[in-house]
């Protein structure tokens, strides 16, 4: 008796503090991108396709603000309605029962300019707002993330009011659901990037209004900066200067911490994408080496300066002589060959940024994006390589704790 009552006590114990490690590191939230199943087969990556095993949430990308009706607007309608693909997304359900889905609005395509006029009123505010109600209860979405690339950004459409507008937009967004009497969550995409901080983010009440903050930690360098260079660096390296000084993935994450930004509700994304580049000499082929535009578009993914990690890791399986080095203090990897040089992420810079989560205590990770990972294994192992990397190293805290329970309760 004593012994069994001694069991279930630690197994109170374990269950207790597996919810305390999923309030810190239960989230692994994937992203799904409408447009990547227009890829030739096999690469059309379809919503069917998503592992939901590996994901706690998978985000919808994505949806828009009309900006002249002030609502929530369907930026792909063949996809989103004629192919019922909300629905579709939402039916993942039925196979993992336990994901929660999200929608995101916005993105880089869409641009800042139809958040700017939509948030500018508060009565173009409450317009957008009943509609996003509308939608979440239509749709049953568990929650929305706000992807406005970038408020107060002149050169995106923003204007200097919109730091303040952002915020009203989060606050009465979370406070209509509240009155709907909802458990939908409002999430709002945040840069790394310092130099956008001051002109369009509140931070502190951004920290205090939206339930989670999620960071990108990604396309911090890219073609636009004249020079060759890992875009989610996790810290300085030494040919970081003026304005590329702090700019780096782990400077970005204490930045919103240091404002007010509660740990538990801080998601770090990463990305499954490398920025590419054309040398202007091929024997400077280093970190900083000047360069003279993007490399070419991918096959698939079709964008100059822009690769998949499916592409990268068959290129640099099928094509000789690429040369691989790490950067031991940005702590990711990069490759050049000839006067082409891409900067992307691998398991083992993953890694590093998993550490950089838990050390801080985070909510977990984002992913950008399920169709850029090597999800049809063609690289030679199994398929998502990097999200089954991220999804064992969130999932071993768990395992640890309830293995430690049975442990003690076996001994008993």
């Amino acid at each position: 008796m004593a012994a069994g009552r001694e069991r279930s006590v630690l197994w109170t114990i374990a269950v207790s503090l597996l919810l305390l490690q999923g309030q810190c590191l239960s989230r692994l939230i994937c992203h799904y991108t409408t447009w990547s199943q227009g890829r030739a087969n096999p690469y059309s990556y379809r919503i069917e396709d998503v592992p939901g095993d590996l994901c706690t949430h998978v985000v919808y990308n994505f949806v828009g603000v009309d900006s002249e009706e002030y609502e929530l607007a369907m930026l792909q309608r063949e996809i989103d309605i004629v192919q019922n693909g909300f629905g579709r997304f939402i039916d993942l359900k039925q196979r993992f029962p336990d994901l929660k889905m999200y929608v995101a609005v916005g993105g880089w395509d869409h641009g800042g300019a139809p958040f700017s006029r939509m948030a500018a009123f508060r009565n173009r505010r409450k317009k957008f707002i009943e509609s996003v109600v509308k939608f979440m209860g239509r749709y049953e979405f568990d929650g929305i993330e706000l992807v406005w690339l970038y408020p107060g950004s002149v050169e995106r459409g923003g204007t200097n009011n919109d730091k303040d507008n952002f915020v009203y937009l989060v606050e009465e967004l979370k406070t209509a659901f509240l009155r709907a009497r909802q458990p939908w969550e409002v999430a709002i995409q945040v840069p790394a990037d310092h130099t956008r901080f001051e002109v369009g983010y509140d931070q502190s009440l951004l920290c205090e209004s939206a339930d989670f903050v999620h960071i990108a930690g990604y396309d911090l360098r890219g073609s636009w900066t004249g020079f060759a260079d890992v875009h989610s660096p996790m810290t300085d390296r030494p040919h970081d200067q003026g304005i590329y000084k702090g700019l780096n993935v782990r400077a970005g994450v204490e930045s919103w911490l240091a404002s007010g930004c509660a740990p538990e509700r801080v998601v770090l994304g990463v990305p499954f994408l490398g920025r590419t580049y054309t040398l202007r000499n091929s024997q400077q082929n280093g970190l900083g080496a000047v360069t003279t535009g993007p490399g070419p578009k991918g096959q698939h993914t079709y964008s100059a300066g822009y690769l998949g990690y499916f592409e990268i890791c068959q290129k640099l399986k099928a094509e000789r002589n690429w040369r691989t080095v790490w950067d031991a203090i940005g702590q990711c990897p990069y490759a050049y060959r000839g006067n082409q040089w891409i900067g992307y992420e691998n398991e083992e810079s993953l890694k590093e940024k998993v550490e950089l989560v838990k050390s801080k205590e985070l909510a977990g990770v984002y992913a950008f994006s399920l169709d850029l990972d090597d999800y049809r294994g063609k690289c030679g192992g199994e398929p998502y390589p990097l999200m089954r990397t991220l999804a064992g190293l969130l999932k071993k805290e768990h395992q640890s704790v309830i293995g430690f329970a049975f442990e003690r309760g076996d001994d008993k």
